[in-house]
């Protein structure tokens, strides 16, 4: 089995409460130059989405945030929605938007662009595609790694022939694509522990269709670590831009398990793939997410333990903990995180503290980690003043704008 998270071995402040955290969620929307709400609770339909024996909506077993908050990929969806679906968040308050898929449960988004969505057989659909015409929505090609517990990433630097266009030929991109597996065993105890294997595909794309150039893997790596961490390993995720990747030794030579931030090489660089190691965080919680790099600084990555949220800052390493403003929040599969910088994950909540008041809710939770206690409590004890105050509704803005205009989507 892959180890379960402890709690004891986080080093996370203990997060208070944000005494405005709640109304400030419900509140208009402020203007674009200012903070984002800290918490934004975004409840699902029972209606729409189907309920549990309780009544409350169903939450996916497996979600993945795009870019910019707006979509969310979830397998698992129940019997109302088939396996997997499309979830519009809104941009602020509002309801929450449902769009059926063709794909099949532990489908997974090409990371950094979200311009395919992934079967589990190895079938690339257009995200556009899928979301207006859903389940009539057919594949481009087929590549890459297959099977459950993969990951792709496209966020590698494309070859100089890149977006090259001709006379009488449509503008043309060459995408590559690194994605990362680990066998799948039919005993449901060891599912998701194995060595890892890493494939890497040049795929030619115009716009309207798509097309696969070249395939290189899938081959075995990290063999150089197996003198210090062995060579099985459960969690693993491949960071936004395909160049990292997060995963817990499960035998390391020394120590326990944790988890691991290790690099892979540029594809053209080499194909060694030293997997050298970059960050441990020293304690084994649930599947280690990454956000994206900016301004030279590591990605943070989020992960969830015993229904609570985390963020860990590679260049501090730090871990803090998210606020809930509501009573008794727990945190569904795991967290995303946006590129700029929001937490998102399915979790379910209750608006009261008295449990016999209020019907349980289900839905998505937005989190600004800039404005939790955690973090703001790290600066304090620090006597240093904060590197950064919030996000604000102009750079979430701007993010939802780069989402649509690359897929030529409506605001």
């Amino acid at each position: 089995m892959p180890l379960k998270s402890s709690r004891a071995f986080h080093a996370a402040p203990v997060a208070l409460l944000l005494g405005c955290a709640s109304a400030v969620a419900d509140a208009v929307p402020p203007p674009a130059n200012t903070c984002i709400a800290p918490l934004t609770y975004l409840p699902l339909d029972a209606r729409e989405v189907g309920g549990d024996d309780r009544g409350a909506p169903v939450l996916g077993t497996y979600e993945r945030i795009s870019p910019d908050g707006r979509f969310i990929l979830r397998s698992y969806s129940g019997a109302r929605l088939g396996k997997v679906s499309l979830m519009e968040l809104p941009e602020s308050t509002g309801q929450v938007k449902v769009f059926r898929t063709p794909l099949s449960n532990e489908a997974f988004p090409v990371q950094g662009t979200w311009r395919y969505l992934v079967d589990v057989n190895g079938d690339h659909y257009r995200f556009a595609s899928v979301l207006t015409q859903q389940t009539a929505a057919r594949p481009l090609f087929k590549g890459g790694m297959t099977g459950f517990y993969a990951a792709a990433s496209e966020g590698l630097a494309p070859s100089a022939a890149s977006s090259v266009a001709s006379a009488g030929v449509s503008k043309r991109d060459t995408v590559l694509i690194r994605s990362l597996s680990w066998p799948q065993s039919a005993d449901p105890d060891t599912q998701g522990v194995g060595p890892l294997q890493l494939a890497t595909i040049e795929v030619e794309d115009d716009g309207r269709s798509a097309r696969l150039v070249r395939s290189d893997g899938p081959t075995f790596i990290c063999s150089g670590r197996a003198p210090v961490d062995g060579n099985v390993y459960a969690l693993p995720m491949l960071s936004v831009d395909g160049t990292e990747f997060s995963a817990i030794p499960q035998a390391p030579r020394s120590g326990q398990p944790s988890m691991r931030v290790y690099g892979l090489a540029t594809p053209g660089a080499s194909d060694a793939h030293p997997c050298d190691l970059r960050a441990d965080l020293g304690f084994s919680p649930s599947k280690a997410v990454s956000g994206f790099a900016s301004s030279g600084q590591a990605a943070w990555l989020t992960y969830s333990d015993l229904g609570s949220v985390y963020v860990y800052d590679r260049d501090l390493r730090q871990t803090f903990r998210m606020d809930h403003a509501r009573h008794r929040v727990l945190a569904s599969a795991f967290p995303g995180l946006t590129r700029d910088g929001r937490v998102i994950y399915g979790a379910t909540w209750r608006n009261c503290a008295d449990a016999a008041a209020c019907p349980e809710q289900a839905g998505y939770v937005v989190a600004d980690p800039y404005q939790s206690e955690a973090w703001r409590a790290y600066w304090r004890s620090r006597g240093a003043p904060l590197p950064k105050v919030c996000i604000t509704q102009a750079e979430v803005a701007a993010e939802r704008e780069r989402f649509s205009r690359f897929h030529r989507l409506a605001r």
